[in-house]
């Protein structure tokens, strides 16, 4: 369950820049966060946090593109940044938004001023209809199972495990403590390490059944 959000997270990601993708680079944009599920009766909750590092005040002028068929939409503001002080937008999204079969994909920029360049950021969000629950929900629950799925595998194999079952043992606690990694990290919108550690997660899994086999 935990593996499966990971590459939902992922996935998500992944859809986005592909949608977006224009061949002119920017700089990042860290604060964009989009729900990784929703269902189809839900509306998502799209938050981009600002922050202002400086002694002045910054005025930050965004432009958000929001996916849908026929056309996208568009939300354009500005928002005025007091000096070290963050805040934070919200942009809602639903069925209506979705696009390549069930995707909302949003992207947001930044105009360039005197205290930051331009800036650029985008993130996605899977639409599953799921026997009536949220898309927090459906998240909360993959999560959840993951971690006690682990502790009590783990729990429940250490008093048995004997010499021979020791390296076979290590590495499906590396490969729990990989997974759960994955999850965070894909979470937290950290696509590349969470790539890197899904990828860590299917060679552990392939060695972990060598050893339960052998």
């Amino acid at each position: 369950m935990g593996f499966a959000l990971a590459i939902i997270t992922i996935w998500n990601q992944l859809e986005a820049m592909s949608y977006y993708f224009t061949g002119a680079k920017y700089a990042p944009f860290h604060g964009l966060r989009c729900p990784v599920i929703i269902t189809p009766t839900e509306t998502g909750i799209v938050t981009a946090v600002f922050n202002n590092p400086t002694d002045r005040e910054d005025k930050v002028f965004y432009k958000a593109e929001i996916s849908g068929r026929p056309f996208p939409r568009q939300v354009e503001n500005q928002i005025t940044m007091p000096p070290h002080q963050t805040k934070s937008v919200q942009l809602t999204v639903d069925a209506d938004d979705v696009d390549l079969l069930f995707f909302i994909l949003v992207k947001m920029n930044i105009l360039p001023n005197a205290f930051h360049p331009s800036q650029e950021a985008v993130c996605g969000t899977m639409v599953i209809d799921a026997l009536g629950l949220t898309g927090a929900q459906i998240s909360t629950f993959a999560l959840s199972l993951s971690f006690l799925g682990i502790a009590v595998g783990l729990g429940v194999w250490q008093p048995t495990t004997t010499n021979l079952d020791r390296n076979a043992k290590r590495a499906m606690q590396t490969l729990g403590c990989v997974v759960l990694l994955a999850v965070v990290t894909g979470i937290m919108g950290w696509w590349v390490p969470a790539i890197a550690l899904s990828v860590t997660t299917i060679l552990l899994a392939v060695i972990s059944l060598r050893f339960v086999f052998a």
